[in-house]
């Protein structure tokens, strides 16, 4: 098996932006647990539930891209935490609507605040006009690959 040179690797666009997200969820991670506040994937989860409420335990496992167990288990969490209500779909008994509770939207808010603070300190090295580019961009390349 060949071996690209490192220097060959380091300019590679999907290794920098491994790279670059692997930096973002450590810092996020750091501060998050230091805050004692919820995890990333908790706050993503959140957010979900946030902008499509009310929404099923499946739906929101699709959205975040998640294992329907792994997603279970961090839905039961959020429940505990009372960041989340759940209750019985009306059309269909076996799925569980997920709804954001007062206590969630207040934390979410927390958590948004210091993901933003990160974002702006790893973007930091961009011009505003830089930036909007590469949201652009980004955005370009999710919408084709993502659907």
């Amino acid at each position: 098996m060949t071996t690209l040179p490192k220097e060959k690797i380091e300019h590679q666009p999907m290794f920098i932006c491994g790279a670059v997200h692997r930096l973002f969820r450590n810092r996020a991670t750091t501060l998050l647990s230091k805050q004692k506040l919820m995890t990333l994937e908790m706050s993503r989860a959140l957010v979900a539930v946030q902008e499509n409420q009310p929404l099923s335990q499946q739906q929101l496992a699709d959205i975040v891209q998640n294992e329907r167990s792994a997603t279970k288990r961090m839905v039961d969490n959020l429940e505990e935490r009372g960041y989340l209500t759940t209750s019985k779909s009306a059309t269909n008994k076996k799925l569980k609507m997920l709804n954001l509770t007062k206590l969630g939207e207040d934390e979410l808010k927390k958590v948004k605040s210091t993901i933003t603070d990160i974002e702006k300190e790893v973007f930091e090295c961009l011009s505003k006009e830089e930036y909007e580019e590469f949201l652009r961009l980004i955005r370009i390349i999710g919408a084709h690959n993502l659907g």
